[in-house]
């Protein structure tokens, strides 16, 4: 039972050097963990990944190194072999499964190496062929993904209440609506639009028109919305996997002189910086996120097995919930990160070596505020 909770051409040791963030950043060499972010450099989501695991990793005096692979799957797959070849690999080797990459790289890690697979595991079809996590590979130690499907839920219910209001109802009239997914291939986007379509199957008033794909741009997205929506004038709600697309989206909008807020209701995942000023001035519905923290608690999770306390009592598929922001908790949230300094987190209370060392992992958005609001001194510059 699961359990809830480019640069092609270059040497290696050169892109090591241009990508990697430096080790000075980190406070002692305790264990060397390599994380393989599959994002763009400037990348909004997988730069909050990489910061938010960077403050982690200074709290918890882990050595961590950052290799961006611009979202070029095969890079991917070289440099996990790469980084895992040499004389002395890294303790930890954490992976994101960008078009199913993750189970070709497997074999050909060192024993030596424990893989944490992050963000999106492996589908069906992937697991009866590589198995599930400390099987066929035992040093794969655990996949810790977001809850796709229930976020993409999440989102459709909280689009639905923006357009109804909290007491109305949705059966009075039909509303029509679009949806904007990531990359096919991606297990996240798929788990996300079946969460969105499992909520309209429950509910008869929804009409929903179409379903694009904007491989997660922005650019991309306001593009084929401003075309839909000349096909689709009567559009209320607009659904989008990430917060990138749901900006595109706005943008489209505007153009098509709506207003954002009152003639249609946009939202998306992410927590970005952007979409929570949007959602404060009522342009953005909501945003379903915090799963870019996902890499930061992995380290939390790594720094507990190193002690002595393994995680694997939580399963091989470890599941943790995202969290929704709207307009009843934005100002909440950006009072504590609007400026996203995560060295406010006192990262070492999240630990299960600090308390009981049998419980749960508290990771949820609640306790992150309230953790953030009794600091440390020595946590503030």
């Amino acid at each position: 039972m699961r359990k809830n909770i480019s640069i092609i051409g270059v040497s290696f040791a050169l892109l090591i050097s241009l990508l990697t963030i430096p080790a000075q950043r980190v406070q002692a060499k305790e264990l060397d963990v390599v994380f393989i972010n599959p994002g763009r450099s400037g990348e909004v989501f997988w730069d909050m990944v990489s910061d938010f695991m960077l403050a982690a990793a200074q709290d918890l005096n882990i050595n961590l190194k950052i290799i961006t692979s611009e979202r070029n799957h095969l890079l991917m797959e070289r440099l996990a072999r790469n980084v895992t070849s040499v004389e002395s690999p890294p303790d930890y080797l954490i992976l994101v499964n960008e078009k199913q990459a993750v189970g070709k790289i497997l074999p050909d890690i060192t024993k030596n190496t424990r893989v944490i697979i992050l963000n999106n595991g492996l589908s069906k079809k992937e697991r009866l062929r590589y198995g599930l996590p400390r099987e066929l590979y035992p040093n794969w130690l655990a996949s810790i993904v977001p809850d796709h499907k229930q976020a993409g839920y999440d989102l459709m219910q909280a689009l639905a209440d923006a357009e109804i209001g909290p007491n109305g109802s949705l059966e009075k009239s039909h509303k029509n609506m679009l949806a904007i997914g990531g990359n096919k291939m991606t297990l996240a986007s798929q788990l996300r639009l079946e969460g969105m379509q499992e909520f309209l199957l429950g509910s008869s008033a929804i009409h929903l028109r179409q379903t694009i794909y904007s491989d997660w741009r922005r650019d991309k997205a306001e593009s084929q919305i401003f075309s839909l929506l000349r096909r689709w004038p009567d559009i209320r709600m607009i659904w989008a996997a990430s917060d990138p697309m749901a900006l595109g989206a706005l943008a489209a909008t505007k153009k098509r002189k709506l207003i954002p807020g009152k003639d249609v209701h946009i939202g998306g995942l992410n927590w970005s910086a952007e979409a929570l000023q949007k959602i404060n001035t009522g342009e953005i519905a909501v945003t379903v996120g915090g799963h870019f923290m996902l890499g930061g608690w992995a380290l939390v999770m790594i720094h507990d097995r190193h002690n002595g306390q393994d995680f694997e009592d939580l399963g091989d598929i470890i599941t943790f919930p995202m969290s929704i922001i709207n307009r009843d908790n934005v100002s909440e949230y950006l009072s504590v990160f609007g400026d996203q300094d995560w060295k406010k987190i006192d990262f070492e209370k999240f630990s299960r070596i600090k308390t009981a060392p049998r419980a749960d992992y508290d990771f949820s958005l609640v306790r992150l505020l309230r953790n953030a609001s009794d600091v440390r001194p020595d946590k503030t510059d």
